[in-house]
């Protein structure tokens, strides 16, 4: 790293004599596990040469991630630039007060010597210091030695003058670095993790590493989160912890990431590890893997004291208002938007929202659904704790890779019973998730109210909230359509993606004013809209009618059932 400033980092790699291999395939990696996009990491490189023996070898380019090295079976070095300027949980970064070591997007990996050991060295410059779960080697300050290329590029690494706290638990030790400005309380941060760690370590029985490390990168804006075998990275929003909501998304994101380490770095599906790191890696259990982390993460807030079951209720009434929303929910079932993450929900089309959703949103419900149904069918002994818990037990800790039907045999023999029905209509299917149905027989008060009917001190509000035309808006100054629902009022106009409404009733709009001039008009009432597309202005008119959307609340039903009670009690408060 001798010039941070050029975001360069100046990368060699040594390959010691294989004398049975006369000709190497040389090849980047196309993406990074945890992120199913394909990247092509590869143009980033500059300035590659390979030499052996201190003279120049034949290189010869193949495609855009491979180059074939005539190394004769004598030792090669392979030295190149690689430009590290995207800071993500993804990409490496190098810059004047820091670095960041994403693999993937660094490293060369020589074809058919994948599972070969390996050793980083690290010239940091002068001061910084290193964050890594990669072991060190004894004697050597900044040698660092892995197993294999997996894990090589599972450690990520973080240099530079980040503060570094530790702390222990069950055996473990679990080590913080946090880069970055921020005004967050540490110390309260440091708190969440140590409760997060107790509460997923008390679900699955311990600790499989002997070493942990929670990567925070305090950021101007907040970014996600990428889980490793031993290893997290988390960006969050570092000046923005402002309220106890800030807190509650930190500790969120950790609780997700950290699942990980379990759901997809050990109880996975087979093809994600060891990695094609050439191309798309299918998957039809991203639902599983990601969805039902996502459900995860809350139970773990709630068995961790960081969440109360009144506030995790709210913010679950809210959640199902906005996937309630979706036009896209019911169209493609769970596994197939597993398979297509690649190039659907990563690459979206105009059309996204009303054909797909979230396999990480639905994915949630469909984990909520489940718990719940164990649930009643245990009275409220055991829910989806307890199938993860199988699960690593049968699978992760055994190195065993899983498949959706072993998913249904550890829920089913936790409820006793068969969940063909579930896996057939929600996982495979696309029927609506019955989640209100379902809370109410858990011993939930659960009510629907519309926009107008929500709003209960303003009548002005409140009658202003009652038409709907079926649009959505991208985020800018001018008012572009974003979405157009499938058989709304808009859609029977004829306004379509991209659209820029520039008049509603003659009213000159924006982005900031669109909405309030569609309020303005009553449902049953009739209104000119005037639109440019593709530099040609046009006008169509459009009835508003009443809303379809709907604002959710879930709260504790005093009046349940003791049956209902104690599915309600084993839901909320036991694993």
């Amino acid at each position: 790293m001798p010039e941070p400033s050029s975001h360069e980092f100046h990368v060699t790699l040594d390959i010691p004599a294989l004398p049975d291999r006369p000709v190497l395939d040389l090849v980047f990696p196309a993406w990074t596990p945890g992120s199913y996009m394909v990247r092509d990491f590869s143009r980033h490189i500059y300035d590659l040469s390979v030499t052996g023996d201190s003279n120049a070898l034949p290189c010869q380019r193949v495609d855009k991630l491979r180059w074939r090295v005539a190394s004769g079976g004598q030792p090669v070095q392979v030295s190149y630039h690689v430009f590290a300027f995207e800071q993500s949980v993804r990409t490496s970064l190098l810059d004047q007060d820091r670095a960041f070591l994403s693999g993937t997007s660094l490293f060369f990996l020589v074809d058919g010597e994948e599972t070969r050991p390996c050793l980083l060295d690290l010239e940091p410059p002068a001061g910084w210091r290193i964050s890594t779960t990669l072991p060190r080697v004894r004697g050597a300050r900044h040698r660092f030695s892995a197993a294999c290329y997996d894990e090589l590029v599972d450690q990520p690494v973080e240099v530079g003058k980040h503060r570094q706290h530790a702390f222990r638990q069950g055996g473990t030790r679990f080590e913080v670095a946090i880069a970055g400005p921020t005004n967050a309380d540490f110390a309260r941060l440091h708190a969440h993790l140590r409760r997060i760690v107790g509460a997923t370590g008390a679900l699955f029985g311990g600790f499989p590493f002997d070493r942990y490390l929670f990567i925070i990168h305090a950021l101007p804006e907040r970014g996600g989160g990428l889980e490793h075998a031993s290893a997290c990275t988390l960006d969050i929003a570092g000046m923005g912890f402002e309220d106890e909501k800030a807190y509650q998304r930190f500790a969120e994101l950790a609780a997700h990431e950290f699942f990980h380490a379990w759901n997809v770095k050990r109880i996975r599906d087979q093809v994600l590890g060891p990695f094609d790191y050439t191309g798309e890696n299918y998957t039809r259990l991203l639902w599983f893997h990601e969805g039902f982390t996502e459900y995860m993460q809350a139970i773990i807030l709630l068995r961790a004291g960081l969440l109360t079951p009144d506030r995790y209720l709210k913010d679950l009434g809210e959640d199902w208002a906005k996937y309630a929303g979706r036009p896209g929910r019911n169209v493609t079932c769970l596994s197939e938007l597993s398979f297509e993450a690649w190039i659907k929900q990563y690459k979206p089309a105009d059309n996204y929202a009303n054909r797909a959703v979230s396999y990480y949103e639905k994915g949630k419900w469909a984990a909520l659904l489940l718990d719940l149904k164990l649930r009643q069918a245990t009275a409220g002994r055991r829910g989806l704790p307890h199938v993860f818990r199988r699960l690593w037990q049968s699978h992760g800790r055994r190195g065993r890779p899983i498949t959706v039907h072993d998913i249904r045999a550890a829920a089913e023999s936790v409820g006793r019973a068969s969940l063909a029905w579930y896996f057939s209509r929600y996982v495979d299917g696309t029927a609506e998730l019955p989640v209100p149905a379902e809370l109410r027989r858990a011993g939930l008060a659960v009510k629907a109210r519309s926009p107008a009917q929500a709003e209960r001190e303003d009548k002005v509000k409140a009658r202003r909230q009652q038409g709907w035309a079926g649009l959505s808006f991208s985020s800018g100054e001018a008012a572009v359509v974003k979405n157009v629902v499938p058989d709304s009022p808009a859609w029977r106009a004829g306004l379509t993606f991209r659209d820029e409404i520039v008049a509603v009733n003659h009213h000159r709009v924006d982005c900031s004013t669109v909405g309030r001039r569609l309020a303005d008009c009553a449902p049953g009432q009739t209104v000119t809209i005037a639109f440019f597309r593709q530099e040609m202005l046009r006008t169509t008119s459009l009835r508003m009618v009443h809303s379809p959307e709907r604002k959710w609340t879930f709260a504790i039903d005093h009046a349940a059932s003791p049956a209902q009670r104690r599915v309600r009690e084993g839901w909320l408060r036991g694993f």
